[in-house]
């Protein structure tokens, strides 16, 4: 098994939500955190507060959707921590749309923060780990068509297809990748969607889920737990849906 005490976690886009919870978790397992967030620091104080009572951790405030933040994020890691053991790409946005009414700027926009920051943040975190685990975060509408999803759903397929491909370039580092692909969790981001759909966690659980149960962020962050700590899994997704990816079977 795969040694998470006193190792060096990044986890990107960890001011709240996902990325929060996989810090707090990563700290109470003995991993150093390095936080991150684009903007919103006061998010990221928060979540740098939590991951102290366990661990030690700094702030970094870059926006990780272009090479230059994600090179900002690297230097800061070394200066503090001298490397880095586990990569989180967690950032990402979703953004409900029509495809025919989805503009450039909205492809853009999902595409540089969800495909765009994993690439360029695996790749400069990559030179740098030894021995290390990447987990990248997809999500289910990668692997399942849903409704005004699909730029997001295409950029979560891609981050799929990427995790295999760096599970076998990576390797030859003794670098193991993985990904999960949640169904609706209990965010801010979550429930955007929730209210597009005008329902609320109940409504979507009972209709959408084996369950019955909406996914919280605490399930995320021990799903990374495990896939970092088993070191016999490598290029696969693991889907966090309470059943959700396969209920229309049973509706059939």
């Amino acid at each position: 098994m795969y040694e998470i005490k006193n190792k060096v976690a990044v986890v990107t886009g960890s001011g709240r939500g996902i990325g929060r919870e996989i810090a707090i978790a990563l700290s109470k397992n003995g991993s150093k955190v390095v936080v991150n967030v684009k903007k919103r620091v006061e998010d990221g104080l928060k979540t740098l507060e939590e991951v102290k009572k366990y661990s030690d951790g700094i702030l970094v405030q870059s926006d990780v959707s272009n090479r230059e933040g994600c090179e900002k994020l690297v230097s800061e890691t070394i200066s503090n921590f001298q490397g880095c053991d586990i990569l989180i790409n967690n950032a990402g946005i979703s953004i409900a749309s029509k495809f025919l009414e989805s503009d450039d700027r909205l492809i853009n926009k999902i595409f540089t923060t969800n495909v765009m920051s994993t690439i360029y943040c695996s790749q400069s975190f990559g030179k740098i780990m030894r021995n290390g685990v990447i987990i990248n975060i997809s999500s289910i509408a990668g692997l399942k068509p849903m409704k005004f999803l699909s730029i997001y759903g295409m950029s979560k397929a891609a981050i799929i297809s990427l995790t295999k491909y760096l599970a076998v370039e990576l390797a030859e580092n003794n670098i193991r990748v993985n990904s999960i692909a949640p169904s609706v969790v209990k965010t801010v981001m979550g429930e955007s969607l929730l209210n597009l759909l005008n329902m609320n966690d109940d409504e979507y659980a009972n209709r959408y889920t084996l369950t019955k149960k909406i996914i919280l962020p605490e399930d995320i962050a021990e799903s990374v737990l495990f896939l970092i700590k088993n070191d016999s899994i490598t290029g696969e997704t693991l889907v966090i849906d309470s059943g959700q990816n396969i209920i229309d079977i049973f509706n059939r």
